[in-house]
């Protein structure tokens, strides 16, 4: 509780971002904490992040109302505020090396349980994007799957009003407070993402208004929550849905890129993705396929020597060994970054060891 009121009170009274946050002293842990904060030391702070602690109540009865009238506001608003000490955390931030410290829901967010496709592209979406978009979506939302995308104009937006229209579940990560639409156009399917199971999340605190800055930090959170990346549409130069991509790829994610005319500026950035590596998306069977196919040992069978495995490789072999894992389970449990258990995880595969059953799923052999 009191990391909660402190992340709390920080975010939205104060107004510091989670970079900020992660300045202060590593003993800061509760508000009682902040009153130690002395005037020498905040001077190693930027001038932005000093004005913002100047802002803080002067008594710990001041910050106790300033939080009660938070809280009051947040439920009058159906605003949720979570930390990952809360038991619905996203255990899928797991593959993030900066981790959000607290989000900010309207809703509900994705289920664990629940396979899920993080579906980007282009805001000035061509008629073929906006088609694919409603195709793809809609055939995997009938199929159970879940759409998280980021709420904006073209391919995000159409993509989470076809999972709806085909009773599938959707959310929307946002870069501004959660109980501001952005764009205004969109706000039919941001009334519809409140309800029903489906949700929108933000870091930002309520009534922060979209910056350039916030997108890079909204789209790792869009990477995160996907088992797996979808881009429908992407120019080549700079663009959020490379953002995107290049997180999801750092996060062991699998990308998916619809490909499209050679002359067609905006399937540029797909094609550059499908070059680098990237899977040619035909149909949303392979996203389906990939979601729910048993991936089999394909290698000749060999003599294993366990002795042989580095001491990751050993500790990740036993912990498969003693039941099926997914991939956020292995974080967990072992502890290790999400870059040593992906290549821990290959070589395995590679050498027989283990298999992947479904997405990110592991079994021994």
């Amino acid at each position: 509780m009191k990391q909660r009121a402190l992340y709390l009170y920080l975010s939205y009274a104060l107004r510091l971002t989670r970079g900020e946050v992660r300045k202060l002293p590593g003993d800061i842990h509760s508000i009682e904490d902040l009153f130690t904060l002395s005037a020498e030391s905040s001077d190693t702070y930027p001038a932005g992040m000093r004005d913002k602690l100047s802002r803080l109540a002067p008594s710990h009865t001041a910050v106790a109302e300033a939080l009660r009238q938070i809280e009051e506001a947040l439920a009058l608003r159906r605003i949720r505020f979570l930390t990952s000490r809360d038991a619905d955390w996203p255990s899928r931030f797991q593959t993030l090396s900066d981790p959000p410290l607290w989000l900010y829901v309207k809703g509900e967010l994705p289920s664990e349980y629940t396979p899920t496709v993080s579906v980007i592209g282009s805001r000035s979406a061509s008629s073929y994007g906006l088609r694919m978009a409603d195709f793809i979506a809609s055939e995997l939302a009938a199929k159970g799957i879940a759409i998280v995308s980021g709420l904006a104009a073209g391919i995000d937006s159409r993509a989470g009003e076809a999972a709806l229209a085909a009773g599938g579940k959707s959310y929307a990560v946002l870069g501004c407070g959660v109980n501001i639409c952005y764009p205004k156009e969109n706000y039919v399917l941001f009334s519809k993402l409140c309800e029903d199971g489906n949700g929108i999340l933000s870091e930002f605190p309520p009534d922060e208004l979209s910056r350039a800055w916030h997108f890079p930090d909204r789209n790792r959170l869009i990477a995160a929550l996907g088992d797996c990346l979808c881009v429908l549409e992407a120019r080549e130069q700079q663009s959020g849905s490379s953002i995107t991509v290049g997180s999801a790829l750092e996060q062991g994610k699998e990308i998916f890129c619809l490909p499209g005319r050679i002359t067609d500026p905006l399937s540029r950035g797909c094609h550059v993705f499908i070059q680098n590596g990237a899977n040619l998306l035909q149909s949303p069977q392979d996203i389906v396929d990939y979601l729910g196919l048993r991936l089999r040992c394909m290698l000749e069978p060999r003599v294993r020597s366990p002795e042989k495995l580095s001491p990751e490789e050993s500790a990740l072999y036993r912990l498969i060994q003693e039941e099926p894992c997914f991939l956020n389970r292995l974080l967990q449990r072992s502890g290790y970054d999400i870059g040593t258990v992906m290549r821990c995880l290959l070589k395995l595969e590679l050498e027989g060891y283990v298999e992947q059953l479904s997405a990110n799923y592991y079994s021994a052999c």
